[in-house]
Order: C-alpha cells, then sequence, then structure tokens
C-alpha cells in the first residue's frame, strides 16, 4: 500500500513538470486594439449570376493570373435552361428561337437558334457562329476531386470559339468571362479542374451554395482612431472618401484580403493622390516583441508602391504577405507576421507622425486557428492594433 501511494505522489510530481503548455493563441494584452469578425463585403458574390435563390449550388471559375471571377448555377431550377453562352453578343434567353428538335446540329442557322439534340438529350444554340452546350455537364459526385489526369489544350483568351477546334480545346471567352472546352460536338463550360500542360492548375473551380445577393467585392475603408469604417459601393463613394485623409487602411480584393496603406504617392493604390504618406515595415518574428518603431528613414526608404499587404501563392510570393493561399483556396495567415506602422497626420495635428504596429490575424468568422472548410463564412476580419498616441516610437504592450 504504502509503495502505490509513493508511485502515486512520484506520477503526480512528474506530470505538474511537463504540463502541457496552452498554444491556443491570446491577442488580448491590455494595449493593443482588437477588432473580431470586422464583416468584409459578406454581400458580395464577384461576379455571380443575378438569378440567385436560397441552396443554389454554384460552381465558380477562377484563373490565377486575372482579377475576375465567374460563378455559374449548374443546378436547373424547375424547367429552366442555363446558357452557357449567355451575355455573348450581348444576347440573353429572350433573344433564342427554338427550332425542331434533331439529331444532330440543323444547317443554315443564324445567331440564337437552339434546338433540343434528340441523341444526347443536350440543347445547343448558335452564338458567333459557333455551337454551344446550354446544360452543364457535371456529376454531383464528382465535383469535390480534381482531376489531374484531365488535359486541355489551351487556346488562349479569345472574343469568340477558336475556328475549327479539335476535341479538348479551351478557351476564355472574354465578353462573359467563362472558360469552354470544345467536346467534339460543340462548346461547353469547363467543370473540371483541368491539367494544363505548360499550365498547371491555371484555373481553379470551386462549387458552393449562395443566397447572397450578385456583385463584386467592395473596398472597405477603416480608421484607427475611432473604429470608423465604410465600404465604397460606387463612384460617387471612391470621388468622396479615397483621396482624403479620412481612413487609414483600405481591404480590397477578393475576400477584402488586400489592404492597402493609405499612402497617396502609390500610383497602384486605391490612395493614388490623397495628402497622406502612411508607411509600413513588414516584421517576421512576432507582434508581442515588437517594442520600438524603426527610424524615420527606413520608413523613407520604403518604396511608395509596396504600401500594401497582399498574400503568397504558388505562383509567387506577394508584396508583404500576410497569409498563403495553398491549392485548396483556404487562406493560412503566417502566426508571426505583422508589420511597423507611420501614419501621417493631417495638417495641423499635434505630431507629424504616430507609430504602430498591426498584425493581420484571420479573414473567416471566429478566427478559427485551423481551417479545412474552403466555405467557410468569409470575409470577417479579426486584426489588432497599437497606435503610440504620443508621437514616440515606444511601442511595448507587453507589461
Amino acid at each position: 500500500m504504502r509503495y502505490f501511494i509513493i508511485l502515486l505522489l512520484l506520477g503526480l510530481t512528474v506530470s505538474s513538470c511537463y504540463k502541457l503548455e496552452d498554444l491556443t493563441p491570446n491577442y488580448e494584452d491590455g494595449h493593443s486594439t482588437i477588432v473580431y469578425d470586422l464583416p468584409g463585403d459578406t454581400l458580395a458574390t464577384d461576379g455571380w449570376e443575378h438569378q440567385l435563390e436560397n441552396e443554389d449550388l454554384f460552381i465558380r471559375q477562377r484563373y490565377y493570373n486575372s482579377p475576375w471571377t465567374d460563378s455559374i448555377r449548374f443546378f436547373p431550377l424547375d424547367n429552366e435552361l442555363i446558357n452557357g453562352a449567355i451575355n455573348v453578343n450581348s444576347s440573353s434567353e429572350n433573344d433564342i428561337r427554338w427550332l425542331n428538335p434533331s439529331s444532330s446540329h440543323p444547317v443554315a442557322v443564324v445567331e440564337n437558334d437552339a434546338y433540343l439534340n434528340t441523341t444526347d438529350n443536350f440543347h445547343y444554340i448558335r452564338r458567333s457562329d459557333s455551337w454551344y452546350q446550354m446544360e452543364i455537364n457535371v456529376d454531383f459526385a464528382d465535383t469535390l476531386q480534381v482531376d489531374e489526369d484531365y488535359e486541355v489544350n489551351w487556346r488562349g483568351f479569345m472574343a469568340q470559339a477558336p475556328r475549327n477546334p479539335d476535341m479538348n480545346w479551351a478557351y476564355r471567352n472574354n465578353r462573359n468571362n467563362r472558360v469552354y472546352v470544345y467536346n467534339g460536338i460543340a462548346w461547353e463550360v469547363l467543370v473540371r479542374s483541368a491539367n494544363y500542360r505548360n499550365n498547371m492548375d491555371f484555373i481553379e473551380v470551386q462549387f458552393s451554395r449562395s443566397g447572397k445577393e450578385a456583385g463584386l467585392y467592395s473596398p472597405l475603408l477603416f480608421r484607427f482612431s475611432d473604429h470608423w469604417q465604410h465600404f465604397l459601393r460606387d463612384n460617387a463613394d471612391s470621388l468622396r472618401y479615397l483621396r482624403t485623409d479620412e481612413w487609414d487602411l483600405a481591404f480590397t480584393g477578393e475576400f477584402n484580403g488586400v489592404v492597402f496603406l493609405n499612402n497617396g504617392q502609390a500610383k497602384l493604390s486605391p490612395a493614388s493622390g490623397s495628402p497622406l504618406r502612411h508607411a509600413i515595415i513588414m516584421y517576421e518574428y512576432g507582434y508581442d516583441f515588437m517594442d520600438e518603431a524603426p527610424e524615420d528613414e527606413f520608413f523613407d526608404n520604403r518604396p511608395a508602391d509596396q504600401m500594401q499587404i497582399t498574400y503568397d501563392s504558388q505562383y509567387g510570393p506577394g508584396i508583404n504577405s500576410w497569409f498563403e493561399l495553398g491549392t485548396t483556396g483556404i487562406g493560412k495567415p503566417f502566426p508571426y507576421r505583422a508589420y511597423y506602422l507611420r501614419l501621417q497626420q493631417p495638417a495641423g495635428s499635434t505630431h507629424k507622425y504616430l507609430y504602430g504596429k498591426l498584425q493581420l490575424i484571420s479573414m473567416y468568422k471566429g478566427a478559427p486557428e485551423v481551417l479545412t472548410d474552403r466555405n467557410w463564412p468569409s470575409p470577417y476580419m479579426t486584426f489588432r492594433y497599437f497606435i503610440q498616441k504620443d508621437g514616440s516610437r515606444n511601442l511595448r504592450t507587453k507589461d
């Protein structure tokens, strides 16, 4: 009995010596301001169809070297026909002239003639002197799988389909931003991630359900001093705010994940022409260790066109990147990366500059530490910052 008690006490002592460290992120430090789940443009679908219904299933096509995306409902509602070539030559469903069913393509046809093929039971439409398959041919059981053996012969970006196509030719239609592949009979919307021979993973195909409103992601402006935020919904908003000293950060791009500082000298920035000259320097080793801002000469030596925070991907490193976008399409933030800030103050202020630091933590709702669901709600920005109001470079936030 005494031997058992000694072993028990020894076990308790050893376990207490080797207590596992709690690795759960804790961003509270008593000095920094933490912004949790700031809603980005969650109404946007970045170019999805306008006829949206709750629980519709959509396919999204996105090129890694292009800023646009295009999404298409591929489960028809009731007797709805999906016109794969909609908007080509500014045409719509109302322009279709239906011909009699046939076992092959009719001859002597004109623009917008369509028919039901009795051999394969697909509908076809004549657009820009080419036949397009109207239904989207996809097996839902396979939609989440990448078919790496599926190869196409990429023909480029064109205003209309290339002439005399061969099997598996593919092109991007410049008029409706969709990608088509020739199946031997007609052009159909490409719905498989393909091996593009010399252009691996050139196109990303995603599937999701949506009840959102259609539209592009609108830039979100944010101001450190009072947490003011504003979406730029139209050109009038842009003219009113962008070239002013009324904001510090602009969350832009897909998922509002590309962040610009208000620096009017940056020609490619939404701030181009503003009176402010905010500056940034990336720091690799942890927000909590940023106790003092660099001297002005280091901020001054940074090119104006590098005052943004972007992301890394398999196609190359971004500028001051804060997350990595892998082949899964899920953004993974770099855990220790943070940024020194030098904020130019409006004319008449007590200090010419205020210094600070910033850490972008997550673009997903709830800021999950580990995420595997590519359809997790986003963008919901979580970040923390500290701005030293006395004008000094003291950025210590750990007591």
